[in-house]
């Protein structure tokens, strides 16, 4: 099917001072039935760095030997342009330099934070996200749920890796929110399944245990977690007393040991904790968090 071809395009971005010339390549991929007729059409963008022909003999060999990452985010329901457009990929939506969002009109630039220079990359769009729909007169929760999702994402992965010859290439999946359960399942799915062997996971912003962000009334779990992150926000932002500012290692040391002793014990007391020790707490988490 001719609307199945992928476009490709050539670009070049510098990172970390290192220039890149790569291969972008964007089109939909379709999950076949036992029949041969497609079930769904999976969306995906790639990026492939171009070998030096001047320093190889046989690029398609250097290219095996690059390693290839494929990224999704979670949601679920969620397209992959976050990790896309906002972190891996070459190019990026320019923002502040604080991290927030310019007025409009918006703009794209190159990512120098990008990790083409050491990975390939591959951005998926999982059923019924982005631009992946299931094919006429199939019904999109079939894709729905965790084996489904495995399912389908995994069989993307062994098309788009036998379809460019990239079964002899180091291979990472990196998942983000919910995708760091996927990201898990595929490793086990992929290995079960195909034979396919990953070489590593790159989980961002993974929750593996909803207790540890979910606070509130029977629940104090996260709040020491929490406490050692917004003591290095405070020290970025330069609102730590002198002493904690001055080191950084220093300071993380002394929220740790705050937040595993003295706060998870104030926490379990609740309403028994006696006010003078209350007070005593409150100035510490003062003193560590700014």
């Amino acid at each position: 099917d001719a609307s199945h071809a992928p476009v490709r395009v050539t670009n070049t971005v510098t990172i970390a001072g290192e220039r890149v010339t790569y291969m972008a390549e964007t089109g939909m991929l379709p999950l076949l039935k036992p029949d041969g007729t497609s079930r769904a059409n999976i969306f995906y963008t790639a990026y492939t760095r171009l070998a030096d022909k001047s320093a190889t003999r046989n690029p398609q060999s250097a290219m095996e030997k690059r390693p290839v990452t494929f990224c999704f985010n979670g949601g679920p329901g969620s397209a992959s342009l976050w990790l896309h457009l906002g972190a891996l990929g070459p190019r990026r939506v320019k923002m502040n330099d604080d991290g927030s969002q310019p007025p409009p009109p918006f703009t794209m630039v190159d990512n120098d934070y990008s990790v083409l220079n050491a990975s390939d990359l591959v951005f998926i769009d999982p059923v019924a996200t982005g631009f992946s729909r299931p094919a006429k007169d199939e019904k999109a929760d079939q894709f729905f749920g965790d084996s489904a999702d495995l399912d389908s994402v995994g069989e993307f992965i062994r098309l788009w890796t036998t379809r460019h010859g990239r079964w002899l290439s180091p291979k990472f999946v990196c998942g983000e929110s919910y995708g760091v359960f996927r990201a898990a399942g595929l490793a086990e799915t992929l290995r079960s399944r195909y034979g396919l062997y990953l070489n590593g996971l790159i989980l961002v912003s993974g929750v593996l245990d909803f207790a540890t962000i979910s606070g509130g009334a029977g629940n104090d779990l996260p709040y020491p977690l929490i406490l050692p992150a917004y003591t290095a926000a405070a020290h970025f932002h330069k609102k730590l007393p002198a002493d904690l500012q001055a080191d950084l290692g220093k300071a993380l040391a002394e929220s740790r040991e705050f937040a595993r002793g003295e706060f998870t014990s104030a926490l379990e007391q609740g309403a028994a904790l006696p006010a003078d020790e209350r007070k005593k707490v409150v100035a510490e988490l003062v003193r560590l968090t700014g």
